[in-house]
């Protein structure tokens, strides 16, 4: 409401003199006539005067449409924006000089909720360029309930008692009644709900959201292949959990992360990024479990560290960190490529929290003996105990594969579940998942 008449401003100080004028000169004689301050008749007329050229002088700050009023933003985020709070400060003048002047609070307060009330309905109605907005009648609301308070206190203070009377809880109640019925029925029957603000709001967050998102993919892949990499393409993915997959490539490698976790996923250095090197394999894995640390503290703390060679003893190294919980292999998991020179060459992270498990009461003998009979025969070998979604619930599962033949080439794989013995079917853990 205010940021658009400032923007007019070069046409607000004169349509302000003009209202003023017009307001002020009846408002002294009548004054005069009846015995009351002139000063404050005067110092009242301005005020509204103010409100009403703020309110109703035309703009471009509507939305083009006649006949609707925005919802506006909960009662407890409205008073974030600094519009609300300008719309707040504007009704507390009018309404505590209308207590002093009328030294009526009740009525003054009805007259306060009639007028922002009204002035919103004529937003809507009559096409001004100004937007009706529920906000704004929260805020001048409570600035006009503001202001009736300091006015009572003002008069309290002056006179040493409450100004309250019968004449005013009777004319106030009716004025507040009858005004209220005929502004709800006149928004009711004339003035369509929309979200306006709401959607705006949204907008806005999202577009910060996407840059916050582009800058700290920048800042990591500035981090991760050097300063001054630059990203020649990126993209983003939401995933079914309301979470964001981000993509980058560059040059040297692409990088996949999660958002709002600020966690990477995946990361790939492209050969011959790597660079010579002799390192041992302490070294190798030094190196690597420093970046882990770095990339994901929290992840690796309290994790089981494995490492093995992709191509010879001075090739690369692949280093696993699996985390146990009871017995039982959690779904975070770390996967890191280390070249001999202590480079990190790529990465696959699912850092999934540690979900709450029931305790396994299903044994591996058990579990082999279960899976044999649901393959229908073949050659039972445990393989891990995991955590594992089965239908949207975390549950400890072995894992079992079949084999039938003196290879032991895996024929199948078999998952029973370790509290009920029952076989399953464990459903995908996407990126980001989380303890449910």
């Amino acid at each position: 409401m205010i940021e658009a008449s400032i923007g007019a401003l070069p046409g607000l100080i004169p349509a302000f003199l003009i209202i003023a004028m017009v307001l002020g000169v009846p408002s002294a004689i009548g004054a005069k006539a009846k015995g009351k301050s002139v000063g404050l008749a005067l110092l009242l007329a301005a005020a509204l005067a103010g409100v009403l050229t703020v309110t109703l002088m035309p703009g471009d700050g509507g939305s083009g449409r006649v006949g609707i009023c925005d919802v506006g933003l909960p009662l407890q985020g409205f008073l974030a924006s600094e519009s609300a709070r300008l719309n707040v400060l504007l009704f507390i003048p009018v309404s505590c000089l209308a207590v002093l002047f009328f030294q009526r609070p009740i009525l003054a307060l009805s007259g306060t909720l009639i007028l922002t009330c009204g002035v919103e309905l004529l937003q809507s109605w009559a096409g001004l360029g100004r937007a009706c907005s529920y906000d704004d009648i929260k805020a001048n609301a409570l600035g006009g309930l503001l202001g009736v308070l300091l006015g009572t206190v003002i008069l309290w203070a002056w006179k040493r008692r409450l100004p309250f009377t019968r004449a005013d809880l009777l004319w106030g109640a009716c004025t507040g009644v009858v005004g209220g019925l005929l502004i709800t029925g006149s928004f009711a029957f004339t003035v369509e709900p929309v979200r306006l603000e709401a959607k705006s709001q949204q907008r806005r967050e999202n577009m910060q959201d996407m840059l916050a998102q582009d800058a700290w993919l920048q800042q990591t892949v500035n981090e991760l292949y050097g300063k001054g990499t630059k990203i020649t393409q990126s993209a983003s993915e939401k995933l079914t959990n309301g979470h964001w997959r981000l993509k980058a490539e560059t040059a040297q490698g692409n990088v996949i992360a999660l958002w709002p976790e600020r966690k990477l996923a995946r990361f790939a250095l492209k050969e011959g990024g790597s660079g010579n090197g002799t390192l041992s394999e302490a070294e190798i894995q030094k190196a690597g479990d420093g970046f882990a640390k770095k990339w994901f503290s929290k992840e690796v703390a309290g994790a089981k560290i494995t490492h093995r060679a992709t191509d010879g003893s001075r090739g690369p190294r692949i280093l696993t960190y699996r985390r146990y919980v009871n017995g039982v292999m959690m779904p975070m998991r770390l996967d890191l490529t280390v070249s001999a020179s202590g480079r990190v060459m790529g990465l696959a992270a699912r850092t999934t929290q540690d979900p709450t498990l029931p305790k396994a009461t299903v044994t591996k003998s058990m579990a082999k003996d279960r899976a044999v009979r649901a393959a229908s025969g073949g050659t039972a070998i445990p393989v891990k105990l995991l955590a594992q979604r089965v239908n949207h619930a975390w549950r400890p599962v072995w894992m079992v594969s079949i084999v039938r033949d003196q290879k032991q080439t895996v024929e199948s794989t078999v998952f029973i579940d370790a509290v009920t013995a029952a076989e399953v079917s464990p459903e995908p853990i996407e990126e980001g998942d989380v303890q449910s």
